[in-house]
C-alpha cells in the first residue's frame, strides 16, 4: 500500500495493517480444523461476490442511507459515490482518499458482512476492472516473474502462524496493495513503531510468476491520487504460498515471503475440492455464519444469521432449516442453551414434516445436537432420549452418539460404561477421521486416570502422541489437548512437578501456533491456576485464573457457563485468602449471570445465593459486623426461596439451609423466625425415614433456648399468625398457620414429656414451666399458661422475696395472659408489680417501664366503661395470688401512671393522631378514679384528634353520655348519645345492640322531659 496513503490513515490503526491467512492441510484433518475457518469464509465471500450472489438485504440501500455517516466529509462523500459511480471507475474510487476505500478495507478485515454487503456490486466491478487491467499489465512486463513489496503492521499471532505453515497456502483479508520499489517499502516498515505491543513490522516480499494465470492483480499507478507509488493491487482473496519467515537481526524486522499461486495449484485444486465436499447442499449464506463461528465471533455470526432470517433472505425452506441448525450452533457456543435447544426443535419440526426429507442426515443431527445440549444443562434423561433417537436413525454418524453416551456415563461416574462407547467409535465401519479417533483416544486414557488406572492411561496416552506426531506434526496445537491430560493426571497423583512440565508443554505449543484468543489458553491457564492451588501458592493460582478468564472474555459473553465457571475459581480463590471483598465481587458475577438467563436454571440460581450466603457468614465471624450477617440471610432467604419452588418443605435436602438460617435469626435475637426454621428443621427430620431422634433432640434443645430467652410477652413468636400476607396465596398462608399450630402442640408435648421425666424438686423444673408458660401463651391457651407461670412463681418465691428482679419476667408474662383474657384488673395489678420489681432494683431501663406503661394505656384504651360506670363499683375480674394489701398498691400507681400519661402529653410537640388516645387514657384514669369532671374535660379534648365517624369517637360520646347522666346533666347527656347514635349507624360494622341501648337510654331521658 502506498505510504502517502497509508500517512492520511495513520489515525486508524486497521488502516496500515493487512490480515494473513494461513489454510493447513494438516489442521484440516485434527481438532483444529477451525483454524482455517477465516481463510474459508473470505473464499466463500469472494465467489458469491463475483457470482453476483451476495447481498443481505432484499433491497440494498444506498451508502448514504447505509452507513449514516455523521461527518459532513463522509457524508458528501457517500452521497457522490452514490450519484456518480460507474463501474469503469471502480479504481479510481478506490484509489481516492475517501471514506469508501477505507470503509471497505475495514468491513473487509473485521468479517463484518453487514458492511461489505453494500459494497458487492463495487467489488465485483474492481476484480473485472483489475482483469482488464492485468491483461495489459501482463503483455508490458519484460520478465517472466517480478518482486513486489509491502510495509505493514502484523499481529503477533498471524506471525506464529505464518512460521508453522511452511508450504501452505496463504490469503490477504482485503485487497492487497504493493510497491515495486522494495526500499520504499523497507523504510515505510521501518519508519513507523507499532502502535500496540501485539503489533510488530514486517516487509512482505512477493514473487509472482507472470505467465500463471491467477487471481487479478495490476499496475493502478495511473488512476492512483499518487502517480509516483508504482502500486500493483491484488485483489481480495488472492492465494499464495508461505515460502519464509526469517528475522532480519541487522535491521530488526521480520521478512515473509510469499509466491503467488496459479489457478492450477494442486493445492488449490484440492483445496476447492474439499471446500465443495463440505459445503455441498449447503446454502453459501449460512456457510458464512458456521466460518464465524469457527473463528468464535460467536455474536458476529448470530448477528449474521439473525439478518437472513429477519431480511427474509432463505426463500428454499430447506435453507431455513440449515440457517436454524447453525443458529443452534452458533447459540450453544454462546451457552445460551435453551435459545439452543428451540432451534434445534425448530430444524426438526420443519423436516419432520416433510416426507421426502424423513430419512435426511440433518434429522439425525438435530438428535445427536439436542443430546449434547441436554447434557450440557445436566439434564441427562432427555440427553438419553435424544441420541437413542439417533442411533434409530438411519443415516446417522455413530461415532458422534458414541461420545455423546460416553460423555453423559462419565458425568454420571459410569465409567466402565462410558469406556464401552469410547470402544465402539475406534472399532467403527468405515473409520472415523483422524480428529475423531485422536479424540477418543485422549478421552479413555483421561477416564483410566480418573480411576487411578494410570498404567492404562499412559499406554493410551502415549499412542496418541505417536500418532498426533506420526500424521501432524510435533509442533501441532493437537498435542497441546495430549499434554494437559497427562499433566491433569500427574497432577491427580500428586506429582506436582511432572503436571507442571507437561502443561508448560501445552502451553509452549499453544503460544507457538494459536491466536491469543484460542480457547485452548483458557483451559491451560486454569491447569496451571490448578496446579499452584495444589501446591498451596494462591497468589500464583489466581494470576493464571484471572489469565483464562481474560482469554474467555475475548470471544465469550460474561454470561457464559465456562466464564461463570472462571468467576466461581476465582472468589473461591480469593476466599481461600480470607480476601471476602474480591470473592464477593466474582460471586456476585456468578449470580447476575444467573438472573440473566433466559430461562432461569433453579439449581444454579439457588447454588449461587447460598455461596455468597456462606462467604458472608464466614465474613461476619472475621469482622462480626451485624450488617455482613443482614446481607448472609438476604442470601440464604433467596436460596431458601428458589429451593422451594421445585421442593417440599420438609425435603431433607433442604436441612443444612433451615439450620443456618435459623441460627442467624438466633444471633440477629428474632426469636420468631428462629423458631420458624427451627420447627421447618424439624420436620424435615420428622418426615423422612429411620428418624434422627439424635438430632431431633439437638434441635429442641436450642427450640428451649429460644423460649428461655423470651422475655416482651407483647410480641408474638409465631410468625404466620404474626403477617397479613395480603399479596400472597391465602391457601398457603393457611397452610402456614397450620404447620405452625401443628409445631406448637408438638412441642408442647415434648417439653410436657419432658416436665414428667423430672422430680418435684428438680432445678430443671423451673425452665420447663417457663417454656411451656411460653408455649401454652403462643396456643393462646391462657389459663394454661398461667398455670405454669404461677407453678414458676410460687417455686421462685420459696428463695426470693416479690421483688426480685429475677421475677420481672414472671409478672410480664402473667400481666400479658390476664390481658388477653380481658380480665384487666388483673393485667394492671401484675403490671404494677412488674413497675414495682423495677424501681424496686434501681433499673435504669426506661424504655422497658415506659413500654410497660404503653401496654397500660391499651387496657384504659380496651377496658370497657360504657357499662361499668353505670354501677358505683367496678367487679373484680380474677382472684388475685399476690397476698398484699392491693387496693392502697393499685391506688398508688394509678397515680404514676396519670403522671407518666400527663407527661407524655406535655412533651408531646406533635399535634398527631396519639394525642388522641393519650387524652383518652387520662380520660379513663380519671374515671376510674371517679373525678367526673376531670375526665369530661380530657373526653372533649380528645374528640379534636379523633377519626370522623369512628367507633372509638361514638364510645367516647357515650362516656361523655354517661358522665352528664351521672351528674344530672340530661340536655348535654341527651346531645352526647345522639352524636354516639348518628356515628353508630353510618360506619360499616354496625354494633346493633350497642345502638338498641343508646336508643332507649335516648328515650329515658326524653320520658324525664315529658
Amino acid at each position: 500500500m502506498s505510504e502517502n496513503k497509508e500517512k492520511k490513515g495513520e489515525e486508524n490503526v486497521q488502516a496500515d495493517r493487512m490480515g494473513t491467512m494461513a489454510y493447513s492441510s494438516k489442521d484440516n484433518e485434527s481438532m483444529h480444523k477451525s483454524l482455517n475457518g477465516e481463510f474459508i469464509l473470505y473464499q466463500i465471500l469472494l465467489k458469491q461476490i463475483l457470482d453476483g450472489k451476495f447481498s443481505l438485504n432484499l433491497n440494498e440501500k444506498s451508502l448514504y442511507e447505509h452507513f449514516q455517516a455523521s461527518d459532513p466529509k463522509d457524508k458528501s462523500t457517500y452521497k457522490e459515490f452514490d450519484k456518480k459511480y460507474k463501474a469503469s471507475k471502480a479504481i479510481n474510487w478506490y484509489t481516492r482518499e475517501s471514506c469508501v476505500y477505507k470503509t471497505l478495507n475495514k468491513a473487509l478485515r473485521t468479517q463484518d458482512t453487514k458492511n461489505t454487503s453494500p459494497f458487492a456490486t463495487f467489488i465485483k466491478d474492481l476484480n473485472t476492472q483489475l482483469t482488464k487491467e492485468h491483461q495489459i499489465f501482463i503483455k508490458q512486463q519484460k520478465t517472466p516473474t517480478i518482486q513486489l513489496y509491502r510495509g505493514q503492521f502484523l499481529s503477533k499471532d498471524e506471525l506464529n502462524r505464518l512460521k508453522t505453515s511452511h508450504g501452505e497456502l496463504i490469503s490477504m483479508n482485503s485487497f492487497l496493495s504493493t510497491s515495486k520499489n522494495r526500499k520504499k517499502a523497507f523504510e515505510f516498515a521501518k519508519s513507523r513503531t507499532p502502535p500496540s505491543d501485539d503489533l510488530i513490522s514486517i516487509l512482505l516480499e512477493l514473487n509472482v510468476n507472470i505467465n500463471s494465470i491467477t487471481k487479478p492483480y495490476a499496475d493502478i499507478e495511473r488512476y492512483s491520487d499518487f502517480q509516483d507509488e508504482e502500486e500493483i493491487l491484488f485483489v481480495f482473496g488472492s492465494m499464495f504460498r508461505m515460502d519464509n519467515v526469517q528475522f532480519d537481526e541487522k535491521n530488526n524486522l521480520w521478512i515473509v515471503t510469499l509466491t503467488l499461486c496459479a489457478n492450477d495449484d494442486p493445492d488449490i485444486k484440492q483445496f476447492l475440492s474439499i471446500l465443495e465436499k463440505e459445503t455441498k447442499g449447503q446454502n453459501s449464506l449460512v456457510s458464512i455464519g458456521n466460518n464465524l463461528m469457527e473463528m468464535n465471533k460467536f455474536d458476529d455470526a448470530y448477528a449474521h444469521l439473525e439478518r437472513l432470517f429477519n431480511n427474509k433472505l432463505l426463500t428454499d425452506p430447506f435453507d431455513c432449516v440449515q440457517c436454524h441448525l447453525m443458529v443452534g450452533k452458533v447459540e450453544e457456543k454462546r451457552g445460551n442453551y435453551n435459545a439452543s435447544i428451540d432451534q434445534f426443535n425448530n430444524g426438526l419440526d420443519c423436516l419432520l414434516k416433510e416426507s421426502t426429507l424423513k430419512d435426511h442426515q440433518l434429522i439425525s443431527q438435530c438428535y445427536n445436537s439436542l443430546g449434547y445440549v441436554y447434557c450440557k444443562l445436566k439434564e441427562y434423561e432427555k440427553a438419553f432420549q435424544y441420541f437413542e433417537l439417533a442411533l434409530n436413525s438411519k443415516t446417522n454418524d455413530l461415532s458422534l452418539t458414541y461420545l455423546g453416551l460416553a460423555k453423559i456415563h462419565f458425568k454420571m461416574t459410569n465409567y466402565h460404561l462410558s469406556l464401552e462407547y469410547l470402544q465402539k467409535i475406534l472399532h467403527s465401519k468405515p473409520e472415523p477421521s483422524h480428529a475423531i479417533i485422536t479424540k477418543t483416544n485422549i478421552y479413555i486414557g483421561s477416564i483410566y486416570a480418573t480411576m487411578n488406572n494410570n498404567e492404562e492411561a499412559t499406554k493410551y496416552f502415549d499412542k496418541v502422541i505417536e500418532l498426533q506426531i506420526r500424521k501432524l506434526s510435533k509442533d501441532h496445537p493437537d498435542l497441546g489437548y495430549t499434554y494437559d491430560a497427562i499433566g491433569l493426571m500427574y497432577l491427580e497423583n500428586n506429582a506436582e512437578q511432572k503436571a507442571y512440565e507437561y502443561f508448560l508443554k501445552a502451553y509452549q505449543l499453544q503460544s507457538q501456533s494459536l491466536p491469543n484468543n484460542h480457547p485452548d489458553f483458557a483451559k491451560t491457564f486454569t491447569n496451571f491456576g490448578n496446579y499452584y492451588m495444589k501446591i498451596k501458592d494462591l497468589d500464583n493460582a489466581l494470576i493464571y485464573y484471572e489469565k483464562a478468564l481474560e482469554n474467555q472474555s475475548k470471544t465469550l459473553s460474561w454470561r457464559h457457563p465456562s466464564v461463570v465457571e472462571s468467576y466461581l475459581i476465582l472468589g473461591n480463590t480469593y476466599w481461600k485468602k480470607r480476601n471476602f471483598d474480591q470473592a464477593a465481587i466474582y460471586f456476585d458475577k456468578v449470580l447476575k449471570s444467573e438472573l440473566a438467563r433466559e430461562k432461569i436454571a433453579e439449581s444454579s440460581l439457588s447454588l449461587s445465593y447460598k455461596t455468597l450466603g456462606d462467604l458472608y457468614y464466614d465474613k461476619f465471624y472475621v469482622y462480626l459486623d451485624k450488617k455482613i450477617l443482614d446481607e448472609a440471610l438476604d442470601f440464604y432467604l433467596n436460596d431458601l426461596k428458589i429451593e422451594l419452588k421445585v421442593k417440599l418443605h420438609e425435603d431433607l435436602s433442604l436441612v443444612d439451609l433451615y439450620k443456618r438460617i435459623a441460627e442467624i435469626f438466633y444471633k440477629k435475637h428474632n426469636y420468631g423466625q428462629a423458631l420458624l426454621h427451627y420447627n421447618r428443621l424439624l420436620d424435615s427430620y420428622y418426615k423422612n425415614l429411620p428418624i434422627n431422634q439424635i438430632k431431633i433432640d439437638e434441635i429442641y434443645e436450642i427450640i428451649a433456648k429460644i423460649y428461655l430467652k423470651r422475655h416482651h410477652f407483647n410480641e408474638t413468636l409465631l410468625y404466620y399468625q404474626n403477617q397479613s400476607n395480603e399479596n400472597e396465596n391465602k391457601h398457603e398462608h393457611i397452610d402456614d398457620i397450620y404447620f405452625e399450630k401443628r409445631y406448637l402442640d408438638q412441642s408442647l408435648n415434648y417439653f410436657q414429656d419432658k416436665l414428667l421425666k423430672y422430680r418435684k424438686n428438680s432445678s430443671q423444673l423451673k425452665d420447663i414451666y417457663y417454656i411451656l408458660g411460653n408455649i401454652s401463651y403462643d396456643k393462646q391457651d391462657y389459663d394454661q399458661s398461667l398455670k405454669y407461670f404461677f407453678k414458676l412463681f410460687n417455686k421462685n418465691l420459696k428463695k426470693q422475696n416479690f421483688n426480685d428482679l429475677a421475677l420481672k419476667y414472671i409478672y410480664e408474662a402473667i400481666a400479658m395472659n390476664y390481658f388477653h383474657k380481658q380480665n384487666y384488673n388483673q393485667s394492671l395489678t401484675y403490671f404494677y408489680r412488674l413497675i414495682e420489681c423495677l424501681l424496686m432494683n434501681n433499673t435504669k431501663n426506661y424504655s422497658f417501664i415506659d413500654k410497660i406503661y404503653n401496654l397500660i394505656g391499651k387496657i384504659y384504651l380496651d377496658k370497657d366503661y360504657t357499662i361499668q360506670y353505670l354501677s358505683a363499683k367496678e367487679k373484680n375480674q380474677g382472684i388475685d395470688h399476690l397476698p398484699m394489701n392491693n387496693s392502697q398498691f393499685e391506688k398508688y400507681y394509678l397515680e404514676q401512671t396519670l403522671m407518666h400519661f400527663q407527661n407524655l402529653l406535655k412533651n408531646n410537640k406533635k399535634k398527631n393522631d396519639s394525642l388522641g388516645d393519650i387524652y383518652r387514657i387520662i380520660a379513663n384514669i380519671y374515671l376510674k378514679k371517679r373525678d367526673f369532671n376531670q375526665s369530661l374535660i380530657y373526653f372533649h379534648q380528645s374528640i379534636n384528634y379523633q377519626l370522623e365517624k369512628s367507633l372509638s369517637l361514638a364510645q367516647t360520646y357515650i362516656l361523655i353520655g354517661e358522665i352528664y347522666r351521672k351528674q344530672h346533666l340530661l340536655n348535654y347527656a341527651l346531645q352526647s348519645y345522639q352524636d354516639s347514635l348518628n356515628i353508630l349507624q353510618h360506619i360499616q360494622s354496625r354494633d346493633q345492640s350497642l345502638i338498641d341501648n343508646i336508643q332507649k337510654k335516648i328515650r329515658k331521658i326524653n320520658s324525664y322531659s315529658i
